[in-house]
């Protein structure tokens, strides 16, 4: 039995991936560039992990298998694109499935020429006369460095002084503006993963465990066609949401207790990364609600400022200000607003930035400084904005009642030509987010607490 390829393109994918390939070839010059595909896991005694392609290969590529190597030529006379992949057997097919192959590859993917990985280093000496340099990763842990490293050293290119760049560098820049494939991608995973915390919402009671939220959220998210979690679940309760890392999720949440969730998911390779804070008895606590309005309120003028030409230390440094002021206010913070800021006390209770790049990583690529200056937003770009509130239980010289509250609240956002478009459509007002905890119908919740 004849079996068929599972690697399927969009029209839409498989333009985007022409566009990209057509930008990165005039940013080479005279070069050539050799970029290796990610290299599969193994588990304990051999087991096989779930493999996932390396970002920056797929992003060129969309090819999302192993054992896979791509080389972009822009002066050849004949073509530009060229990729090495396995030839199809029946045994690699029977236990691990259908494969692309060299007939499939080139229709399917759009390259130009599309050889068996065997060939490889029969043909890169021959292509390596067509350039005065060379961009790849010379890193060793990459699959491909032990062949790459002679034929290299070998080429007429490295004895007549070509330059070596390292290829991601370049390819991070383009991933850092956002093309519209992958602004669709994140919109959807954004759907999906808001969807999949108002599913955890709803479930939630008190006495629930962090696992069985961890549960519903995450059966949400690939209920829906998501191919996997965009970075390990942190569901935390109570405390446990002032470790800021938090994943254990394996206590209970008791009544009167907040129950922060940071989780999303993957949508053709995009992530999303949103974080929701709500009471798991529906209904914030005075001191609960305070801190929770002030993150909310933090985030909301954050994300108002963002633009072309803004800064993200302008922006960490506005949500910082929001918060200290109102810290002050609540009397958390027993000290001036000058005072407060000099000595970065609020620090004590947002230690970590306002936000990051996202895109098919969590913490995507791209450089926040270009020659120690620090770059502007510009259109295109993807960030997560998320100021949060932890007060560590135990803390000195802080009220007893607002120990041991931990509040973040994370959109993802796109700056555009004319400001921002917010990728998040969760609720996230205090009155919301109380109407829609534990609304569950009790057959539903039921049927995942296994009743």
């Amino acid at each position: 039995m004849k079996t068929e390829s599972r690697t399927q393109l969009s029209e839409a994918n498989l333009k985007a991936l022409r566009e990209r390939r057509r930008e990165f070839l005039s940013r080479l010059g005279q070069g050539i560039a050799v970029l290796p595909s990610a290299k599969p896991n193994s588990g304990p005694a051999g087991d096989r992990t779930i493999f996932r392609q390396d970002s920056d290969f797929m992003y060129l590529t969309g090819c999302p298998e192993p054992h896979a190597l791509a080389v972009f030529i822009p002066q050849h006379p004949d073509f530009q694109t060229a990729l090495f992949v396995r030839e199809r057997d029946a045994f690699t097919e029977l236990w691990n499935g259908a494969m692309i192959g060299t007939q499939d590859a080139a229709s399917v993917l759009g390259f130009d020429r599309v050889f068996p990985l065997s060939e490889f280093e029969k043909k890169l000496p021959e292509w390596l006369v067509h350039a005065d340099s060379i961009y790849w990763d010379a890193s060793p842990e990459q699959e491909f460095f032990e062949q790459l490293r002679p034929v290299l050293q070998g080429s007429r290119l490295r004895r007549n002084g070509g330059e070596i760049f390292n290829v991601r560098d370049l390819i991070h820049e383009l991933r850092l503006f956002k093309d519209e494939f992958e602004i669709a991608a994140l919109r959807k995973a954004n759907a999906v993963a808001s969807a999949a915390h108002e599913a955890a919402m709803r479930f939630a009671r008190p006495g629930v465990s962090e696992y069985q939220v961890q549960a519903v959220l995450e059966a949400s998210m690939r209920g829906v066609g998501s191919s996997q979690l965009g970075y390990p679940s942190i569901v935390a309760g109570g405390a446990n949401a002032c470790c800021l890392h938090y994943n254990t999720n394996s206590c209970s949440v008791s009544e009167g207790e907040l129950l922060l969730i940071d989780a999303g998911c993957e949508w053709n390779y995009y992530t999303a990364d949103v974080t929701r804070t709500f009471p798991v008895s529906g209904r914030f606590s005075a001191e609960q609600r305070a801190l929770y309005d002030l993150v909310l309120d933090a985030q909301r003028r954050s994300i108002a400022a963002i633009r072309p030409g803004a800064k993200l230390s302008e922006l960490n440094d506005l949500a910082g200000r929001i918060l200290a002021q109102g810290l002050i206010q609540l009397g958390v913070i027993r000290a001036s607003l000058d005072e407060v800021l000099e000595k970065k006390l609020h620090k004590e209770f947002f230690p970590h930035g306002l936000g990051h790049w996202l895109g098919m990583d969590v913490h995507d690529v791209g450089r926040y400084r270009i020659k120690n200056v620090e770059r502007p937003l510009e259109a295109g770009m993807c960030l997560t904005v998320e100021p949060g509130i932890y007060v560590q239980p135990g803390m000195q010289g802080v009220d007893a009642r607002w120990q041991g509250i931990g509040i973040r609240i994370e959109d993802n956002i796109l700056v555009t030509a004319g400001g921002s478009e917010n990728f998040t459509p969760c609720v996230k007002s205090a009155t919301d987010v109380e109407s829609m905890v534990g609304t569950m119908p009790d057959t539903v919740r039921d049927f995942f607490l296994g009743r």
